[in-house]
């Protein structure tokens, strides 16, 4: 599928079709055809006038270029109108300078003045002979996403430095990336997949592990009785659960389920009852 396509003299360009070779300052238009009739009319041989058969002719002829040339309008009107929406390069020349600028952007809509049709993009209008060229929709939606995708990938930290406080960034990246098709992945550089594999492999890792610690202290919570059949007895076992609560990050915290959660804090809360210790004395950074 091609994705850009060439234009030549403000038209979107037909290798299908064979190319005309017309020598400069031979294009008869529609004003001279008329003059020469009427000229032809005016100047002719008394002795010799021209047939009314050749008149009909030539009228004939003149009504051919006249529908010829109202077809060309159209045509070039309905192409203009066709680029609304697109993606388009002009290659403006400076009428004072000389020098050459192009513009990229979205063709707004399409304006004729004084027989001659413009492209409005970026908020100015340029001449439709400027067009050099047009980008099809699914081309610029896969440039689009692959350069916002490696804008987002450039902002994560390399793998030596990735800790969990990126996981949300990281699976948000994730679901991003599984969601392109196979046209849009492959305008992704091999620089940033690269980096993505390798963070989105680390942070496997790093999940993994989390997991497993919360599933070794939901073990540990487990263990301790319900709420309401807590004893002293069971302060020790409780102290070490919450000291393998300290060492877990913020996190890691994360990772353990909330009913697990629920249980260790009404459990602390019921052993403060039963030691009579405060609120502030217990332990609530979970």
């Amino acid at each position: 599928m091609a994705l850009i396509l060439p234009v030549e003299n403000g038209q979107i360009k037909d290798d299908t079709k064979q190319e005309e070779t017309k020598a400069p300052g031979n294009d008869l238009g529609y004003d001279q055809f008329l003059q020469l009739l009427c000229a032809e009319m005016q100047y002719q041989d008394p002795l010799e006038p021209t047939s009314n058969t050749e008149y009909v002719a030539q009228l004939a002829t003149f009504s051919q270029m006249e529908a010829m040339l109202n077809m060309q309008d159209t045509m070039k009107s309905s192409n203009a109108n066709d680029l609304v929406g697109k993606y388009v390069l002009i290659r403006a020349k400076s009428s004072e300078t000389g020098a050459t600028t192009d513009v990229a952007g979205f063709v707004d809509y399409v304006q004729k003045s004084n027989n001659k049709l413009f492209l409005s993009v970026g908020g100015e209008l340029y001449s439709i002979d400027d067009l050099y060229q047009v980008a099809d929709v699914e081309y610029m939606e896969a440039i689009s996403l692959s350069q916002a995708f490696t804008a987002s990938v450039s902002k994560l930290p390399d793998k030596d430095q990735l800790t969990l406080a990126w996981v949300t960034d990281v699976d948000n990246l994730v679901k991003v990336y599984e969601a392109f098709t196979s046209y849009q992945r492959s305008f992704i550089d091999n620089d940033t997949l690269t980096k993505f594999t390798e963070v989105v492999s680390k942070m496997t890792e790093l999940k993994t592990a989390a997991t497993e610690k919360a599933t070794g202290f939901k073990k540990m919570i487990d263990e301790l009785p319900d709420v309401d059949k807590l004893t002293l007895d069971d302060k020790a076992a409780l102290d070490e659960v919450k000291d393998a609560y300290e060492k877990f990050s913020y996190y890691e915290r994360l990772f353990i389920d909330e009913d697990t959660s629920k249980k260790f804090e009404a459990l602390k809360e019921k052993m403060a009852e039963l030691t009579g210790e405060s609120d502030t004395d217990t332990d609530t950074d979970a």
